[in-house]
């Protein structure tokens, strides 16, 4: 290899080291950002933030997460009813989560294609310390109710049968554990029996 070949090819190499350090800087900025926009959405805290994007979730969609363990209820008998899906649909519109925002778009794509139990237990480990704050308008009950509404939407057989399935009821009870909510006098109207 000559001289000239030898300061072309480090030269090259130099410029590919720059060219590769100005893509992780940018990509740093990026998720900065997204971090500091999912902070925001859910006023949280950075770890918090950190932990949703370390997930996938987006400024964007970070607004999702307190419905996941609604969604996780609607899949707890292995498919999602229409009615479970309007339910949670419903209750993200009135949460203002808008029918055109990519919120919206993603939790139609996680009604059509189940996550992993994986993503729920890292998702419901994260919401938990969501809702362990004060400053979040969700509360660990009305996650916990909403859950009911959603495992309500399809149950029962003309009234003949129990509206909510056992693998429902089990689910709610083991979210009721995780978020850490007494599940057993004061919300007896959540999980007992009707």
């Amino acid at each position: 290899m000559s001289n000239k070949e030898e300061e072309n090819y480090f030269k090259q190499q130099e410029l590919e080291r720059h060219e590769q350090l100005r893509r992780q800087k940018a990509l740093e900025a990026l998720r900065s950002t997204e971090r500091e926009g999912i902070k925001a959405s859910l006023n949280t805290s950075e770890e918090i933030a950190e932990e949703a994007l370390s997930l996938g979730f987006s400024a964007q969609t970070a607004r999702v997460l307190p419905l996941l363990p609604l969604i996780q209820v609607a899949w707890a008998d292995g498919s999602v009813s229409l009615a479970e899906e309007r339910v949670v649909l419903e209750l993200a519109t009135a949460r203002g989560i808008e029918k055109d925002s990519s919120a919206y778009e993603f939790l139609e794509n996680i009604l059509n294609d189940r996550p992993s139990d994986l993503f729920f237990e890292r998702t419901n480990r994260v919401i938990a310390k969501i809702l362990d704050q004060d400053s979040t308008s969700w509360s660990k009950m009305s996650v916990l109710e909403l859950a009911k509404e959603v495992a309500d939407a399809s149950g029962g057989f003309f009234g003949l049968t129990k509206r909510i399935g056992k693998q429902e009821r089990e689910l709610l009870d083991d979210l009721a554990s995780k978020l850490d909510v007494n599940s057993s006098a004061d919300s007896l109207s959540v999980f007992g029996e009707e």
